[in-house]
């Protein structure tokens, strides 16, 4: 039987001195589930299995942890996603002190409770973050350029059921008789052949096809201008050409196809990369293009937490766009996963992460 782990999250002390701006000390109240078995029964208010309530406490620092980092300024957010894993890492050194504050391991309904204090040592923090800005020549070559942003973020719709050419095939036993005619769709013989048959029923499939609905451009959106804004650089999106397009009196009609195209054939064609070429020529009002998709997969369970997961993945490219035409300059084919509270939480965290962290790594490929 799986069993609820109710777990409450109460957080944080702060000290806030250094680059970044700086917090009151301040305490805020944080709610977190998590569902584990639970077979063993409680002992002394807590589970029988240790592993379960060491389990939970872990669960509880990093639920009060993301709490923390969700309370900070923008600029300290971008930093600390870049640095994320380095930081969760080593979490313990921008902890002071974590202290149970309550717990209830209830036999009757199986749920074990546990409200937690966590001291966060803010300065630390902030000088961490402080060190790893870095990179101010890359941010210097590229501040002020513009970069035109095409992703489609998508979700599988429904696929075509594939088609299937039926083969028949006459296996007979007879004497002296051959078959006599044999095509991919049937295979015959002679008249005086059948004594006993037998037919068999084969065939040929094609691949399947696969049609997609759009997922949240605006989540999508969003992430590449924060990606953007770590190299001072400025975004602008396929309604900035639109707006452009009617007062000058070009030609956008290719983004509609892009984006038909992303939804139904899976990927650009020739004709609409060629047509986004002549435009930027035309256009002239950004240097940079990326473009391409995130496929977002359906919630499934994380065995850990046994929350929902969610799956990005990343297919785009960066091209230069000149007056001579664009060029490719890199690639990002990557993966990133999100676990979240429900499916739609885990799909929107999955797309900003995948989106942000992907076109800041293109960036720093060049």
């Amino acid at each position: 039987m799986k069993n609820k782990i109710k777990i409450f999250f109460l957080s944080l002390s702060m000290l806030g001195i250094g680059f970044f701006p700086s917090y009151a000390s301040t305490e805020v109240v944080v709610k977190g589930t998590g569902f584990n078995s639970f077979s063993k029964g409680c002992s002394k208010n807590k589970p029988r299995d240790k592993g379960l309530h060491e389990a939970t406490m872990e669960k509880a620092k990093k639920k009060a942890w993301r709490r923390f980092v969700s309370k900070q300024e923008d600029d300290v957010i971008d930093t600390y996603d870049d640095n994320e894993d380095e930081i969760l890492e080593n979490l313990d050194e921008f902890i002071l002190d974590m202290s149970v504050l309550n717990q209830d391991c209830d036999k009757s309904s199986k749920t074990y409770e546990l409200i937690v204090r966590l001291t966060v040592d803010d300065r630390a923090f902030k000088r961490f973050l402080t060190k790893a800005t870095g990179n101010t020549s890359k941010q210097g070559a590229l501040a002020g350029k513009s970069t035109l942003i095409l992703l489609y973020p998508r979700m599988v719709d429904r696929r075509i059921d594939a088609r299937r050419a039926d083969v028949d095939e006459t296996i007979s036993s007879f004497e002296g008789d051959e078959v006599s005619d044999v095509d991919e769709s049937s295979a015959s013989i002679s008249e005086r052949s059948v004594s006993k048959t037998a037919k068999i029923k084969g065939g040929s499939t094609t691949a399947s096809k696969v049609l997609y609905k759009m997922g949240n451009r605006q989540d999508a959106q969003a992430s590449a201008t924060r990606a953007l804004r770590r190299f001072k650089m400025r975004p602008v999106f396929a309604s900035n050409l639109v707006a452009v397009s009617k007062r000058e009196g070009f030609d956008s009609s290719f983004l509609n196809d892009l984006t038909n195209e992303f939804l139904t054939e899976g990927n650009y064609s020739s004709d609409s990369l060629a047509n986004l070429e002549t435009f930027s020529m035309d256009i002239g009002t950004y240097q940079y293009i990326v473009l391409g998709s995130i496929d977002l997969s359906e919630a499934r369970t994380d065995q850990q937490s046994g929350l929902p997961r969610v799956t990005a993945i990343v297919n785009i490219e960066l091209y230069e766009a000149t007056m001579d035409g664009n060029f490719v300059l890199a690639t990002a084919n990557e993966s990133y996963n999100a676990v979240a509270e429900t499916q739609e939480e885990a799909q929107s965290v999955a797309l900003k992460k995948a989106a942000k962290t992907a076109i800041e790594g293109l960036f720093t490929q060049i």
